[in-house]
């Protein structure tokens, strides 16, 4: 494994990377994450080396600066903002990253590549003050050939990133998102984007694959060339080896196919989600000139109206969340470690499948994919040549949209988790020739790129003039419309469909068309996650305006999973729905009063669509010093069990029954008194799952809870750090004067990355250290520097003893995923944590 290292001088950040590079074999990749210079705004000559940037603020990338705290005040926001609601009341313009570092002394001799995983958007870069690209589009990857641009010695990157707003109908973010990659390859080597892998004969006891690498030879002599490719299992064991040999002209390539048969292989699916190593070598007269590893999965998914989804033969039903790409408390920054948690917690939510809606997904969040089993339907655009917002990505499609397919492809293509190719969402035209004869464009150049995957699109109008665009697609993604789903098929007997959006609050009736009609294989809830921008869709709907939530609302409240990772009470009910014995039964109680429990709650008037609103549940019992604390409650109970009985104080209220004529749901009503209210569920008479909800004191302590206590000291790894306040006797606190302001501080080998509490109308810092508990609860994020050592992290809140976490940075440390529990700093022991709900 190649070190990534990187040193910095005292008197300029350079990076230096000759001692990186000067190795045996001579291809070697770098990530660029550590080092930059920031500047927000414009300014002149700064793509000179000369140019002056002592007085920029240093950066590590990915980096977002519209998260960041605005001039003169203690939060992002912008009242005036141009986006407006729908980018969260957030800034872009203009912004400038620069980066030095030293190459070695061959450079030169070398090819030279560097890669960006995404930049938000229009972003101009030059090296050494020469200009070496453009890229427009905001989420797709691209790789610069710069080896005519750099030097032995010291280097200059720069690199301009012009968000102007409005550009999105989401939080987007503003800057270097995704992560940065030098690769200084032999001049024989493997293509940058890697090799195609595909599986076209899958059964249980023997699976071909197939491979198509390009050698590209970029000398003026003409070589031979051997390519070794090896198939390495998951124990690090070697099952299958091929070679070829290729003679390849001077300044030119080869595609170079070859097949491999694997005996007894282990597949890939959700279920047991299997990956395998591709390691390729190029060598030129026995000499190592480059290294390429890919990761891969063997299976074969298909479709079709009679079967539906079958992986490896198996029928799937794709439990769906469409998701945005922001993480909340770090913006639009997109980690590794940061999109595979959102993963996580919805598979372990009983989530199978996500759109990344509405852009291409992050190579962190495929790679999460493949190794948690979760699908993946990867989508390109929002918009194509007509715009939804004045700058968005329309101005660029007709230029650009062969490229960025091309490249969200492959990025893609080798990944098992892909399932399917979105090519756009609720397109304006898709109802116009114009919009169909595009439709049929993107896909043809989907299917020439990778002929194994089927191609779809969210489509959100349906009648005589929708045929044309539906007919390009192989599968159709029905956005809020399952009242089609059976008159369409009967028109239409092969069309396989799925709810690529739908309505949290009619869930039920959404799954029970995925369960009783075999050509729709899933549903995609708007959305899996909460997210920044569309702010209060799920709560304040839209007006006559179409405006969303008024300033200063920023989170779109439509998650089913809130934006810190906390399950609503709608996830919980998902689980119900489908029998994932995850949480067999829950309850929750309706927050009594007119204006309920956020504000807002009828801004949009008389027209507000209150379709993505969740019911107003929440897994508290206590008093709310309203005349309502007279009145009898609603309680919501969800169950997959055949009945339950709800308990106050070990008193019955009551057994009713619960199945799919109840929607799998029990509704009851108490008046509040304070102590314990438990729902218990039975199965043929006998008590089989039980919820608890217990009033709480007030707060007497802060709770720690990490969910990594080890991570890599590579600059990017994260721990999630939540501070939960609890009473005198460890229960958690949740009503809103329970609620207190805390201060994070990170110490060691590690930085605080930010601080979020799911608020959606907060006017508070991510990254200042100071943040008010919601709910009872906040999140912080330790991000981890590139030496190994131990990171601690103390929490105080006004009132409340002092509590620290320590998580241990190391270069190649094993990640626990045991949670780590927070510590009191007087005695360093503490107490296991619980949630407010709890299932036995």
């Amino acid at each position: 494994m190649v070190s990534r290292q990187l040193l910095q001088s005292r008197a300029l950040p350079v990076l230096f990377l000759a001692f990186v590079l000067a190795t045996p074999a001579s291809s070697r990749s770098v990530e660029l994450n550590t080092g930059w210079r920031f500047h927000r705004g414009d300014e002149a000559g700064a793509a000179r080396p000369a140019f002056d940037d002592s007085g920029w603020r240093a950066v590590s990338v990915p980096h977002d600066w519209s998260i960041e705290d605005l001039p003169g005040q203690s939060h992002p926001f912008d009242k005036n903002a141009p986006g407006g609601a729908a980018i969260a009341y957030t800034d872009g313009g203009i912004g400038w990253y620069r980066l030095r570092l030293d190459l070695p002394a061959d450079v030169r001799s070398r090819s030279v590549f560097l890669h960006f995983g995404a930049v938000y958007m229009n972003a101009e870069i030059w090296v050494n003050g020469q200009p070496v690209g453009q890229h427009a589009y905001g989420y797709t990857p691209f790789t610069l050939d710069i080896g005519d641009a750099v030097r032995p010695g010291t280097n200059l990157i720069a690199v301009q990133v012009d968000n102007e707003q409005p550009s999105s109908r989401w939080y987007s973010g503003s800057g270097i998102l995704r992560r940065v990659y030098l690769k200084v390859l032999d001049k024989v080597h493997i293509d940058p984007d890697g090799p195609t892998i595909t599986t076209p004969e899958v059964a249980v006891d023997k699976a071909a694959v197939h491979t198509t690498t390009i050698v590209a030879n970029d000398l003026a002599r003409p070589v031979e060339a051997q390519l070794i490719s090896a198939v390495v299992d998951a124990s690090g064991h070697e099952v299958s080896r091929t070679a070829s040999v290729r003679t390849i002209a001077g300044g030119a390539s080869a595609d170079i196919v070859q097949a491999q048969t694997l005996d007894q292989p282990a597949l890939w699916s959700p279920d047991t989600p299997n990956l395998y190593h591709l390691v390729q070598e190029v060598r030129l007269g026995g000499r190592l000139v480059d290294r390429r590893e890919t990761s891969f999965g063997v299976r074969r998914v298909t479709f079709d109206a009679q079967h539906g989804l079958r992986i490896n033969g198996k029928p799937f039903l794709l439990r769906g969340g469409a998701i945005h790409s922001d993480n909340y408390m770090l913006g639009g920054v997109s980690l590794p470690r940061a999109d595979e948690r959102k993963l996580e917690l919805m598979k372990a939510a009983g989530y199978n499948a996500v759109r990344s809606a509405h852009n291409p997904a992050s190579q962190g969040l495929l790679d999460a994919a493949d190794r948690l089993g979760m699908l993946v339907i990867d989508e390109a655009f929002d918009a194509w040549t007509v715009a939804k917002q004045k700058n968005d990505y329309s101005r660029h499609f007709k230029q650009d949209w062969r490229s960025d397919i091309a490249s969200m492809i492959a990025s893609g293509r080798n990944h098992p988790s892909v399932i399917l190719w979105s090519i756009g969402n609720e397109i304006p035209e898709l109802t116009k020739p114009a919009g169909h004869d595009e439709a049929r464009a993107l896909a043809d150049l989907i299917h020439k790129l990778d002929p194994t995957r089927p191609v779809t699109a969210a489509v959100n109008q349906f009648g005589p003039g929708s045929e044309g665009f539906i007919k390009a697609l192989d599968v159709a993604g029905y956005n809020y419309y399952p009242e089609r789903y059976g008159p369409d098929h009967a028109a239409d007997p092969d069309r396989v469909m799925f709810g690529s959006e739908s309505f949290s609050a009619q869930a039920f009736d959404y799954w029970t068309a995925v369960e009783t009609m075999p050509w729709v294989v899933g549903d995609f809830v708007w959305t899996g996650f909460d997210y920044l921008g569309e702010a209060g869709i799920g709560w304040t709907g839209f007006n006559s305006h179409f405006g969303i939530g008024p300033y200063p609302w920023q989170l779109a409240m439509a998650g089913e999973i809130d934006a810190t990772g906390r399950l609503r009470p709608a996830a919980y009910y998902r689980e119900v729905l489908w029998k994932t014995h995850i949480t067999p039964t829950s309850a929750f109680v309706e927050w009594p009063g007119a204006v309920g429990s956020l504000p807002d709650k009828a801004s949009g008037g008389q027209l507000a669509l209150t379709n993505w609103v969740q019911d107003d549940l929440h897994p508290v019992w206590h008093a709310f010093g309203l005349p309502a604390d007279y009145m009898p409650r609603k309680i919501v109970v969800f169950s997959e069990d055949d009945e339950v009985e709800l308990f106050l104080n070990g008193r019955s209220l009551g057994r009713k029954p619960v199945s799919k004529a109840t929607e799998y749901e029990a509704v009851f009503h108490a008046r509040f008194e304070p102590g314990e209210l438990k729902a218990v569920g039975y199965v043929h008479g006998k008590p089989v799952s039980q919820w608890t909800l217990e009033t709480a004191g007030p707060p007497a302590a802060i709770r720690l809870n990490v969910d990594r206590s080890s991570i890599r000291a590579d600059g990017d790894d994260l721990a999630y750090v939540t501070a939960e306040l609890v009473d005198a006797k460890g229960r958690p606190t949740y009503m809103p004067e329970s609620d207190r302001l805390l201060t994070f501080k990170v110490e060691g080998a590690g930085v605080l990355a930010g601080v979020g509490n799911g608020d959606p109308t907060a006017l508070e810092s991510f990254q200042s250290g100071k943040r008010s508990t919601f709910h009872g609860r906040a999140v912080a994020v330790i991000r981890a520097g590139r030496r190994p050592g131990p990171i601690r992290m103390e929490v105080q809140g006004a009132g409340l003893p002092p509590v620290a976490v320590t998580v241990l940075a190391g270069e190649e440390c094993r990640t626990k995923r045991a949670n780590a529990l927070g510590e009191p700093v007087a005695s360093r022991r503490g107490e296991a944590g619980r949630p407010l709900g709890r299932t036995h």
